[in-house]
């Protein structure tokens, strides 16, 4: 299907481009989702989960987006479920709350409700079984 092949692009690129100030601009990102890097170790793990992961996630979903955009997006609903969770957890056990975190927190959830009513429509190979019978 055209739309989902679309939203995993738009995914690949939006998960690319979060990651670049990770690489490019590390403080400056740090200070703007209101992270302190100043513990050893700390601008590295930074570096390597907002930067490498989410890099490695968008490429990923780029690959696969046209040939495989249903795997796709499993692969968004997994990741943005995971963080949907473990944000939910951490206002639970964290009191430090910020409005980025708010923000994203809403934008996952928005997230999972898009690609989940996609998922729930079967998927032209399924049609296409289902006719032929």
């Amino acid at each position: 299907m055209k739309a989902d092949t679309l939203i995993v692009q738009s995914f690949a690129a939006l998960f690319v481009l979060f990651s670049l100030p990770a690489f490019f601009a590390t403080e400056f990102f740090a200070e703007a989702l209101r992270f302190s890097l100043s513990q050893p170790g700390a601008k590295m793990e930074f570096i390597a989960a907002y930067g490498g992961l989410i890099l490695g996630a968008g490429i990923f979903l780029a690959v696969i987006a046209k040939e495989h955009a249903r795997i796709g997006l499993l692969a968004i609903l997994f990741l943005v479920g995971g963080l949907f969770v473990g944000r939910l957890e951490g206002m639970i056990f964290d009191t430090g709350t910020t409005d980025v975190q708010i923000t994203f927190l809403i934008l996952e959830f928005l997230t999972l409700l898009i690609v989940g009513s996609r998922l729930k429509k079967p998927s032209q190979s399924t049609v296409s079984a289902s006719a032929s019978i």
